[in-house]
């Protein structure tokens, strides 16, 4: 119910998710309910983001060589 609406605004793994709930209640306490998810979700877009860049350009690279 609740992790279906977590889950359902953001394409993050619901694992994910719930290691940032725990690490930042564990890191910040009460607060770190509510930073732990966004800063582990921002750095899973951010690292998302990267590998699809170099795959893209892994790719534009191999046909520029043809």
């Amino acid at each position: 119910m609740l992790s279906e609406k977590i889950h359902g605004a953001c394409d993050l793994p619901l694992l994910l998710i719930f290691a940032g709930v725990i690490g930042g209640l564990i890191a910040y306490g009460i607060i770190g309910l509510f930073i732990g998810p966004v800063m582990l979700g921002v750095i899973y877009t951010l690292l998302q983001a990267w590998v699809d860049e170099g795959a893209t350009e892994g790719e534009t690279d191999a046909a520029n060589n043809i």
